[in-house]
């Protein structure tokens, strides 16, 4: 070990002070020093894609966002369509009823905030008086029609083609007895049919979901007690002497459907009682801040109202699309899956395209690389004088690698890429 410096102070103190002084640049230099950038300048040129996608993109699956039954099939296979064709619907009618809904709450929630800022007259507060009644109304008779409705599709339900099931396991009869007739208990459960023989002749009884007996006839369809179902039996049923009924029954080929259509039935009354609800509190509130003396803390309750109403319209409008399935790309159908009348499942695609492919003559293009997207809005970074600038773009089409630029850069621009 050299153990001269140790003995001379001064060198020591020297050497340290220049290492300090070397570090501290270093430090200094790299803190200091301008970001590195990387920069591709805007061009124009032609891009080869399809509309909606890129060309790896060309294959498209289409379905509904939503569930509900298929009322429109407006293609085939091979047919030719063009960017936002309309290529099939659902029933949209609860949907549409929505949409309409919250438009005319956002306009009574805007016209109330125009009234609080103006000031009420007598006649105004009358006109609301007259609208809260009108809704109150409108709440009470969309309560019993969508009562009626769901009761009837309950009532499809309950009846999907009853049969009667033998009780006896393995047993190898083949000939049941008719079933006619539509129940009307309302009740889901089971009846069990059991034929006897006495001096008279043969008898049947019923259990369960019903208690009472008949006649066991084989040309006239007998009564199944109050439940509104007849039963006739047949020419010769060999050792079978039980049958059970299951109500509903779950093996008929129509359950699904009626199944279906009864959530179909019970998301309907939810949503347009809601809807109808809304408006009335909206037609209640709208007379409050009328009759109320304007303050600024009602103006503010109006605005949100009016915010609040906005997002209903547009998620209404969201769900209403969500009934349509449109062509993203021009281009050649080359499958339909799905016929009128279906019960349509969401996200299941149903509907394939192939897109068109188009080259394009673009006026300004970058990479791909150069663009990131940020809450649905697309960004560059754009050279500015020795530094960058973050600057929204909007994008046309791409091949994949290059973007064409619709606005937001020219062609003189340079931009950081990745």
């Amino acid at each position: 070990m050299n153990t001269s410096l140790i003995h001379q102070p001064k060198k020591v103190i020297a050497i340290s002070l220049v290492l300090a002084l070397v570090i501290g640049i270093f430090v200094y230099v790299r803190i200091n020093r301008a970001p590195s950038y990387t920069f591709v300048t805007v061009t124009s040129g032609k891009i080869s894609g399809t509309e909606g996608g890129t060309a790896r993109q060309s294959n498209f699956s289409l379905g509904f966002l939503a569930s509900g039954r298929i009322q429109t099939v407006a293609v085939k296979t091979g047919d030719m369509v063009s960017t936002g064709q309309v290529l099939a619907t659902l029933d949209a009618g609860n949907a549409l009823g929505i949409l309409a809904q919250a438009k005319a709450a956002l306009s009574s929630a805007e016209a109330n905030y125009q009234k609080i800022i103006n000031g009420a007259t007598s006649p105004a507060i009358d006109v609301a008086k007259a609208a809260v009644n009108t809704a109150q109304v409108n709440v009470d008779q969309t309560a019993k029609q969508q009562d009626v409705l769901v009761s009837n599709a309950y009532k499809n339900l309950l009846n999907s083609t009853p049969e009667a099931v033998p009780v006896t396991s393995g047993n190898t009869d083949t000939t049941a007895p008719v079933l006619s007739g539509s129940y009307t208990l309302g009740q889901e459960g089971t009846m069990t049919i059991n034929t006897y023989s006495t001096g008279d002749g043969a008898y049947f009884s019923v259990s369960g979901l019903v208690s009472a007996s008949g006649i066991v006839s084989k040309t006239v369809a007998e009564p199944i007690g109050n439940s509104g179902l007849l039963i006739k039996f047949p020419s010769g049923f060999g050792s079978t002497t039980s049958w059970t009924i299951s109500i509903p029954n779950t093996n008929a080929a129509n359950y699904l459907s009626n199944f279906n259509a009864y959530q179909t039935a019970l998301q309907s009354k939810s949503q347009v009682t809601a809807g109808a609800q809304a408006t009335l509190d909206q037609a209640k509130a709208s007379l409050a801040a009328l009759v109320a003396t304007a303050r600024p803390e009602d103006i503010a309750t109006a605005k949100a109202q009016v915010d609040t109403a906005q997002g209903a319209v547009t998620i209404a409008q969201a769900s209403y699309g969500n009934t349509v399935i449109t062509a993203p790309s021009a281009g050649t159908v080359t499958s339909v899956a799905i016929t009128v009348g279906q019960i349509a499942t969401p996200n299941i695609p149903v509907i394939q395209m192939l897109g068109t492919s188009i080259t394009k003559d673009v006026t300004a293009m970058i990479p791909n690389t150069a663009i990131y997207t940020r809450d649905g809005v697309s960004y560059v970074h754009k050279k500015s004088g020795s530094g960058v600038v973050e600057v929204p773009v909007v994008t046309g089409i791409t091949d994949g690698t290059h973007m064409e630029i619709v606005s937001g850069l020219t062609i003189s621009d340079a931009v950081v890429t990745q």
